[in-house]
């Protein structure tokens, strides 16, 4: 029972990550953004980087396990490929930040 609540959970904060990442990224791309006041619209997604990254780990191997157990690989399949492209995206997002700071004193 609370295995299956944390899981909704999970699914559901990685749903918001997703959506903090994607709705200012299609404002940008359809009004173009100008400068950087208007690149404060993804600013929620750095806050919440941290916890995205573990929901979105944890609803990952949960699709890869529903994938082995072979229920409906057709839903957690781009489930899969979506939550693992994100956490590329989160991994390039940690390499930049600390080559960053490390280099560019």
């Amino acid at each position: 029972m609370f295995r299956r609540v944390g899981l909704a959970i999970s699914y559901v904060l990685t749903a918001i990550y997703i959506l903090s990442i994607l709705l200012p990224a299609v404002y940008c791309f359809r009004h173009g953004c100008k400068g950087p006041g208007e690149l404060d619209a993804f600013m929620p997604a750095f806050l919440f980087t941290p916890l995205g990254a573990i929901t979105t780990a944890l609803s990952l191997s949960n699709a890869v396990e529903h994938i082995r157990k072979r229920h409906a690989p057709w839903v957690f399949w781009p489930l899969a490929i979506l939550f693992s492209a994100i956490l590329l995206g989160v991994a390039a997002l940690v390499v930049m930040v600390i080559y960053h700071t490390a280099f560019h004193r």
